[in-house]
């Protein structure tokens, strides 16, 4: 069991803190997009766009649906976006958004802050065309669950087979599966988790974008690691 989460005002000063820190952290969403490509097709919906750091990527892929819950990051991302005729933003969540048939739905960094899995499953399936990709990458390990996990109004870290059982028992069949970034693992242990660091700073994230990323992207492309700061996953929508 985690704790109790931070107050709606403190995960949302966290969670703008941490988009910003992220929004030139380009070789960090390149790693994470080039993973995505050959399931994204042609129209993709994205739950939890943020600042639309990701969705600048996506949309040079095809259309995109952006969605996003909080009233400050949507009007950010509903602003950047505002003359791109191949986005389109919903300031709300999944709900919001009518059924329809896209190729893909992303979350990136997004499930774990939703309370009910089970109804956020449902609501991605029924926008999904038949045979759609359902992407997600999620931070992994409640080891490293942290009091900066708790401010970001994170409710969970992922364990693989626990997260594999979930998704296809409800309505997906798993088709890829990984850990990711496994020096991240022992960062996240001692710095945020032991030494409860907060790691937001912008300076530090372009170090570590810059210089690590690269490095780990190239190892993790042609090893397997059996262990990660976080998981991709790929899932098919049962028909």
């Amino acid at each position: 069991m985690t704790e109790d989460r931070a107050d709606d005002t403190t995960i949302d000063e966290t969670l703008a803190s941490s988009l910003e820190s992220l929004d030139d952290a380009l070789n960090y969403r390149d790693w994470i997009v080039d993973l995505s490509e050959p399931h994204l097709g042609a129209s993709l919906l994205e739950i939890g766009a943020g600042h639309g750091t990701f969705t600048e990527a996506f949309v040079e892929r095809g259309s995109v649906c952006a969605v996003e819950p909080g009233q400050h990051a949507g009007s950010l991302l509903a602003e950047r976006f505002d003359v791109d005729d191949r986005v389109d933003v919903v300031v709300g969540v999944t709900d919001d958004v009518e059924s329809g048939d896209f190729d893909a739905a992303v979350m990136i960094n997004v499930f774990e802050h939703i309370d009910d899995e089970v109804a956020a499953l449902a609501a991605v399936s029924q926008r999904l065309a038949a045979d759609g990709r359902l992407i997600l990458w999620v931070p992994a390990f409640m080891l490293l669950y942290s009091p900066f996990d708790r401010k970001l109004g994170h409710h969970r870290r992922y364990r693989m087979k626990p997260l594999v059982e979930l998704i296809e028992a409800n309505g997906f069949d798993v088709v890829e599966q990984r850990y990711a970034n496994l020096p991240g693992w022992f960062s996240w242990l001692i710095l945020v988790r032991l030494l409860r660091q907060e790691p937001t700073n912008v300076a530090t994230v372009q170090l570590f974008d810059r210089f690590i990323v690269p490095v780990v992207r190239w190892v993790e492309g042609h090893v397997r690691v059996p262990f990660g700061q976080s998981i991709f996953l790929v899932a098919r929508r049962q028909s």
